[in-house]
């Protein structure tokens, strides 16, 4: 059993440097903890192996580079099927134009979690590269 936690980047908005990128990730992780706290039955014994497979409890985390369209079908397709996913949205994404910075809503980016041995769960995330 090999858990690992993916993070949709979404690669397809000029807006998203590192720093905003690096930012979104967290979010997605925290918002990873906080389903998987809310459906505890939902594959409890892999969050577990996930956060005790280090001291600090730090379980694998591959970020992927999406578009919105497959981040949406990832995360619904990874619902579907049983698999703790979701969609991360910020209320206040920074969109800079000019000297005005405006805080507008958007979807920045998803997660699917499961095993990384699961052929149903590679079907799904498995034709996306890293995110660079």
């Amino acid at each position: 059993m090999t858990p690992v936690l993916y993070i949709l980047m979404r690669t397809d908005m000029d807006s998203m440097n590192p720093g905003k990128a690096m930012a979104q990730a967290s979010h997605a992780s925290n918002a990873f903890i906080t389903h998987s706290l809310k459906h505890p039955a939902q594959q409890g014994d892999l969050v577990d192996a996930w956060q005790n497979s280090t001291p600090e409890r730090f379980g694998t985390v591959l970020v992927l580079g999406v578009t919105e369209g497959q981040m949406r079908t990832a995360t619904m397709v990874g619902d579907r099927c049983g698999y703790l996913s979701g969609v991360v949205h910020d209320p206040t994404y920074p969109l800079q134009d000019g000297d005005t910075t405006h805080f507008i809503p958007v979807d920045t980016c998803g997660f699917v979690f499961g095993d990384k041995d699961d052929t149903l769960l590679q079907s799904i995330v498995g034709n996306f590269e890293l995110h660079y």
